[in-house]
């Protein structure tokens, strides 16, 4: 009779949950109905998507629903995780899974479909400029500089960072797939390894933070892994790098001070420095800096806890000097191809020359709470903006505080990490509101970090205090009391979220946030107890999978791309004139970049620094110089000798456009042009346009000069 009950409450709470699960993917397809809930609802229903969803439940309550049976299972999972997570990267690499928006691009008529969710608009950085770099390193021999990006010399490994033959990709493991595999299996391992060794190096510091409670530490590599901050900046910027191998340089020094076996130190020690050469390597200060403060705290926390047990010898000072000096030819190595590079970016208009202080937006404690629904956001379009500017980590603000409030007031446990994360959270939280003295700011790097990349950084910390802070409480007469505050705090900020933001949100949206906020406050002050830890976990699955497991589609192969007939032709004129060089006039900027892929030296393909010599040929006078001294994405305008001058546009920070005189063409030495517009009646006794294919509005000329 019980295993009836069982088997039955397990279907019951499968088909529920995939029910939810079903509906939800339905808005995140379907914009329109996020808006408009009508009866055409049901007409999108997969019985197919929903089967799969309703197996994969079947099988986790089947488990889960047995004592005996999970203690093996789990036990099994924890055990073999490492094992088990290769297979996972294996299996996905050889079906070419991953989740880039490289659907976006399929502007040539491939019949393609993405597995699960969609492509997203706004992550052009991704699928216009990384993935497409990527690509077009195939064609350029994997060499550290390329001829096809910007139609000129290009360094491909500092900004940007792509696949090269080189030593310095020791410090880009994620991007080594390329170097072996096709192009699809390589995207493919760049995702899913960084997806799946986060979510590994997560579990393993929560270990250290919650001094082994496994599932806090699922809750909290949750938090990360699936963080709406984490999965809208997925691919680009180097945030997924520097959280992986921050927290790994973290538990690798844990791990040199625990371990007395030298051949272990020894392989610690590579992987320490791989650690802060990858994390250096990013190159993307406005992350880089804050998020040094904290790896640095809880480096020194490790040092502190473990200086007494610690033992060592000279042979320390060998394997740390070896190891220092390796990395520093690597170094020295990288910036003897880079320097160049580097002095240019630091000279251009923009970033190069921001500074920042102060002036945050007092609405930060409640950005995690809109974050859960952006996913429903097709055009990924808040108020104006961009929603990854938006996003950040769930820290279920007030709760960190309250909590550690809980553990070193009224418990009055004495604990130096949570004391130490507070003060940097308050600290940084000065960063983002208070305008700074200079020297402050010279002082603490503070200028180079941009307003907008604090947010995930403090909620991040937010999230350490949070699973500090939980793991230490203890049982407590006022567990009651607590509820009701609880869900007080949640009422408390679904409103002050809905006032701010209630031009973005449906009337069913404030009642979802407060009810699963409401549930998961109320269990973090009882999780003392092993089954309201359990369901505190379930709380955080529920609250990642709603803002960030379908941030990103589920997607296979790169057949939008390579696919093509435009695609194919454009690889049959590269192959015949590999030295062109082309310039792309299409409406809007997103194909520009796409044409590298298949070798074509592309002007305006994304500028990641300025070719100045290039614009001053055009540009002798140096009248625009302020507007293409910049990354840069480019849009081109051909227009007639007599319309007007050659000019720059500015647009936007990173977007300008040229209005390029027909004779100018020649200055530039272009072969080739991809146009929406017909050139050839624009052809003249200086300028003969060619149209060598047309594929809709999308045509090909050849440049001939007379």
């Amino acid at each position: 009779m019980i295993r009836k009950n069982k088997l039955f409450f397990n279907i019951i709470f499968s088909f529920i949950i995939s029910f939810f699960i079903e509906c939800y993917v339905i808005l995140i397809d379907n914009a329109d109905l996020v808006q408009n809930f009508s009866n055409s609802f049901f007409k999108h229903f997969s019985i197919y998507e929903f089967s799969i969803f309703f197996i994969i439940f079947f099988i986790l309550f089947y488990i889960l629903f047995d004592e005996t049976r999970k203690d093996k299972v789990l036990n099994f999972i924890y055990t073999y995780r490492l094992p088990l997570s290769l297979l996972v990267i294996v299996i996905a690499v050889i079906f070419q899974i991953h989740g880039s928006s490289i659907n976006e691009l399929n502007f040539f008529g491939v019949n393609h479909k993405t597995l699960l969710g969609v492509s997203r608009p706004i992550r052009g950085d991704e699928y216009v400029v990384n993935t497409m770099f990527a690509f077009s390193q195939y064609l350029n021999d994997f060499a550290y500089f390329s001829d096809i990006v910007r139609a000129s010399t290009t360094d491909m490994f500092i900004i940007y960072g792509q696949p090269v033959l080189d030593i310095g990709m020791i410090f880009r493991p994620f991007l080594t797939g390329y170097l072996f595999l096709n192009q699809g299996q390589g995207l493919s391992f760049f995702w899913i390894g960084r997806l799946v060794f986060l979510f590994l190096v997560s579990f393993e510091l929560g270990m250290l933070l919650t001094n082994k409670n496994k599932t806090f530490s699922c809750a909290y590599a949750f938090l990360i892994t699936f963080a709406p901050v984490v999965q809208w900046w997925f691919a680009i910027n180097g945030l997924v790098e520097q959280l992986i191998f921050g927290q790994l340089g973290v538990l690798l020094i844990n791990w040199y001070m625990t371990i007395d076996d030298y051949k272990k130190r020894i392989l610690i020690a590579i992987g320490l420095m791989i650690s802060i050469g990858t994390f250096i390597l990013v190159f993307y200060p406005s992350w880089q800096i804050p998020f040094a403060y904290v790896f640095v705290l809880l480096a020194a926390w490790i040092f502190l806890k473990n200086r007494s047990q610690f033992t060592y010898s000279k042979k320390d000072v060998l394997i740390i000097g070896i190891v220092l000096i390796i990395f520093s030819l690597i170094m020295a190595h990288v910036l003897s191809y880079s320097l160049e590079t580097i002095k240019i970016i630091l000279n251009t208009s923009y970033p190069g020359s921001e500074v920042f202080n102060g002036g945050g937006d007092v609405n930060i404690f409640s950005y995690y709470i809109p974050t859960l629904f952006y996913p429903l956001k097709q055009d990924g379009i808040l108020f104006g903006s961009n929603v990854c500017n938006f996003s950040v980590f769930i820290d279920l603000f007030p709760l960190p505080l309250v909590l550690s409030a809980i553990v070193l007031l009224y418990q009055k446990t004495k604990d130096k990490l949570l004391i130490g994360l507070l003060a940097l959270y308050f600290i940084l939280l000065i960063f983002y509101f208070i305008h700074l003295p200079d020297f402050i700011v010279d002082l603490t790097l503070r200028g180079h970090i941009k307003n907008s990349r604090l947010p995930p950084v403090i909620t991040f910390v937010g999230i350490l205090i949070l699973i500090r802070a939980i793991s230490n409480l203890k049982q407590n007469k006022h567990a009651k009391l607590f509820i009701i505050g609880s869900i007080a705090l949640s009422l408390i900020m679904i409103a002050w979220t809905f006032v701010e933001f209630s031009q973005y949100y449906l009337s069913w949206m404030p009642i979802i946030a407060f009810i699963l906020l409401g549930i998961t406050f109320s269990v973090s002050f009882l999780s003392s107890s092993e089954k309201y830890q359990k369901m505190f976990l379930i709380c955080i699955i529920c609250l990642t999978f709603l803002g960030g497991a379908l941030v990103n589609p589920v997607d296979s192969g790169t057949d939008v791309i390579f696919g093509s007939e435009h695609f194919k032709h454009v690889e049959e004129i590269v192959e015949k004139d590999p030295n062109g060089i082309w310039i792309i006039n299409e409406d809007g900027h997103k194909i520009n970049n796409m044409l590298i892929a298949a070798g074509a030296r592309t002007i305006n393909s994304v500028n990641t620094y300025p070719d100045l010599e290039k614009w001053q040929k055009i540009d002798p006078n140096n009248q625009s110089y302020e507007t293409y001294n910049r990354y840069a994405h480019i849009m081109v305008n051909i227009v007639d000798n007599n319309d007007t001058v050659t000019n720059f546009t500015l647009i936007k920070p990173d977007l300008f456009q040229l209005n390029l005189k027909i004779d100018d063409l020649e200055k530039l030495n272009v072969s080739y042009i991809e146009s929406a517009h017909n050139l050839d009646k624009h052809s003249n006794n200086n300028v003969h346009f060619t149209k060598l294919y047309e594929y809709k509005e999308h045509k090909i000329f050849k440049v001939d000069y007379v």
